[in-house]
């Protein structure tokens, strides 16, 4: 740090030597603050001219400073967004490719699964141990297999609220009976029953619109039969009730010539061939032995009858329904052991009920036959709108029509 003591005098324009000697051995910071104090005090003296030189250059050399650097600052901005938005559409390709394999692995996890439970439900029933990897199931396994978990399941449709408890006696047998439509050949409902019961409490539990309808016509009938093999069941509890099983009696008895030969054109067929070969030439009658019994006196421990086959149910005159005596075992202790719960309903198909043909909200509760004014042919409607479209404000009738109480079907 070595200044000229001529110059420094010079430059100060006054007479102060010591004060510039002793910044000889100083620091450079502090020699800068006192060159600051020098132009300042130059200024003052000589004047403003020097003073407004180096203040434009300063100004120039800041504004080409600070223009640097808005520029560098711009540009850094770009750079950063051109890498943000390179960045970002590279993230989403990555998080895509990532979600497709993630899928990928779910849906191969999910079939899989299916067809590990396909393996287990074919093995329960077919008794092989292998897994059947793309086995296809058909619709006869798929009936058997529903019939067979309507009769092993646990869920019961009728709820065991009955309050009085009949303790079951063992050994007791439980059968699983099934009743089927005989025009639609569909099962509508299914009971478990004992086979300590009489065929009347399976009887009433029955289900039918049939019956409803009589009912709300006051024509309802209460006979019916039971054909088991070869014994009519008849329920004559009523006084009014008629024995439906008398005129076919009648008939085979005043007839018996005509009944053979019908009974012989029926049996014409595999079943005459399958009992050709297990009993050859054997003669056999023609016609079988047919019996009458009363239902309420008759229990179900006391029939012969075949598993699987198809037995007759007639109630109401003429409406026939086919009965399957499905299953047949002991009872276990996940049964029900409350006798006033049997005939347990374990299956009830869902009947299909018509909406209104003109509000298509409500239930249809009247259908009209030959009505003028209707849209179509049977019509369908709710009360309300049945009301208002047939009927005046007094109540009276708008034009005559036929009209019938609607259920369901």
């Amino acid at each position: 740090m070595n200044l000229s003591y001529g110059w420094l005098q010079h430059a100060s324009g006054n007479d102060e030597p010591l004060q510039i000697l002793e910044l000889a051995n100083s620091t450079d910071d502090q020699v800068i603050n006192f060159n600051k104090e020098i132009v300042m005090s130059r200024v003052s003296l000589n004047g403003s001219s020097t003073l407004e030189s180096s203040s434009s250059l300063n100004d120039s050399s800041m504004w080409m400073c600070s223009t640097d650097v808005s520029e560098k600052k711009v540009q850094q901005k770009r750079s950063k967004k051109r890498g943000r938005h390179f960045d970002r559409n590279t993230r989403a390709t990555e998080l895509e490719s990532c979600y497709f394999e993630k899928v990928k692995q779910l849906a191969k996890i999910k079939q899989r699964q299916d067809e590990d439970k396909l393996a287990a439900r074919l093995h329960s029933f077919s008794g092989n141990s292998k897994s059947m990897e793309g086995a296809i199931i058909t619709l006869d396994k798929i009936e058997k297999m529903q019939s067979l978990r309507l009769m092993t399941s646990s869920v019961k449709v009728k709820a065991l609220t009955s309050n009085v408890h009949v303790p079951v006696y063992y050994p007791e047998v439980i059968l699983c009976v099934e009743i089927y439509h005989q025009s639609t050949s569909k099962k509508v409902q299914e009971f478990l029953v004992l086979g300590s019961q009489n065929l009347t409490e399976l009887r009433d539990n029955i289900y039918c619109l049939t019956d409803k309808l009589m009912e709300a016509a006051e024509k309802c009938d209460a006979s019916s039969y039971f054909l088991i093999e070869e014994t009519f069941c008849n329920d004559l509890r009523s006084p009014s009730a008629t024995d439906y099983s008398k005129p076919i009696f009648d008939w085979l008895e005043n007839r018996r010539n005509e009944a053979s030969e019908k009974w012989e054109f029926i049996m014409s067929g595999e079943l005459k061939k399958k009992q050709k070969e297990l009993l050859g030439n054997l003669d056999i009658s023609n016609l079988p032995n047919f019996k009458a019994v009363d239902m309420h006196k008759i229990r179900f421990c006391d029939l012969r009858f075949r598993l699987g086959a198809g037995y007759l149910y007639c109630h109401q005159g003429n409406c026939k329904h086919i009965i399957v005596f499905r299953d047949m075992r002991l009872i276990h202790p996940d049964d029900s052991h409350n006798k006033a719960d049997y005939p347990l309903l374990t299956f009830q198909i869902k009947p299909r009920q018509r909406k209104c043909s003109v509000c298509q909200i409500y239930i249809a509760t009247k259908m009209t036959v030959d009505d003028k004014w209707a849209p179509e042919d049977p019509c369908y409607f709710c009360i309300k709108c049945y009301f208002l479209l047939h009927y005046k404000e007094d109540n009276t009738l708008l034009y005559p029509h036929t009209v019938y109480d609607y259920f369901h079907e």
